[in-house]
């Protein structure tokens, strides 16, 4: 038994089973092995998540909700469930509900990066544009070597009007990744807007 396997108990096998079939493409086998681990321990949190994939791989999207709500159920306290059911909504054109999803996840998991700017992102997209700040800031924070991280903070502090914090957010970008050219681009719009709010005063 592989490390991961023993990583997931004694349901460990079949789950890896089902996912090395998976990346064969061999979308039966997997789904029989991900049956096999339910079968024998049906409130098994990575089986139920891995086979809510398939589902939804094979676009059956309800038969896949339902296994990523009964994962959520069994273990609300894991907040990669709450992950894995908000990128299924945002898949799935469900904005608002990803946005509430993941900020359940981010409530569990505050220092999880991946969680964090997922959330910022969720928030921008249903113009959630404060709370979106709050995490896009947080990010930058938790990876502050990251150019990503200050150029959509910087973006999204453009957008709440505060320009002197965005440009500053800009250039931290710029000092990490020079090259960016959406940086740049962004940079020179908001310089243009100060330069034009100055020009009115």
């Amino acid at each position: 038994m592989d490390t991961r396997a023993k990583a997931l108990g004694i349901l460990g096998w079949p789950v890896v089973c089902g996912e090395s079939y998976m990346k064969l493409q061999d979308e039966a086998r997997a789904e029989f092995n991900y049956k096999q681990a339910l079968l024998v321990k049906p409130d098994h949190v990575p089986a139920h998540l891995t086979m809510a994939k398939l589902m939804q791989k094979k676009g059956l999207l309800h038969e896949a909700e339902k296994l990523y709500r009964k994962a959520m159920f069994i273990d609300g306290k894991d907040y990669s469930v709450h992950q894995h059911y908000a990128q299924f909504l945002a898949e799935a054109g469900r904005p608002v509900e990803c946005a509430s999803r993941y900020l359940e996840a981010v409530k569990l998991a505050p220092d999880e990066f991946e969680v964090v700017f997922n959330t910022a992102n969720a928030l921008r997209t249903v113009s959630r544009n404060v709370e979106a700040e709050y995490y896009y800031r947080r990010a930058t924070e938790l990876q502050p070597q990251v150019a990503m991280t200050h150029m959509n903070l910087g973006a999204m502090l453009h957008y709440n009007g505060k320009y002197e914090e965005a440009e500053l957010s800009y250039m931290k970008a710029l000092n990490l990744k020079p090259a960016d050219q959406v940086t740049v681009n962004n940079l020179n719009k908001l310089r243009s807007l100060i330069k034009k709010k100055k020009d009115e005063l």
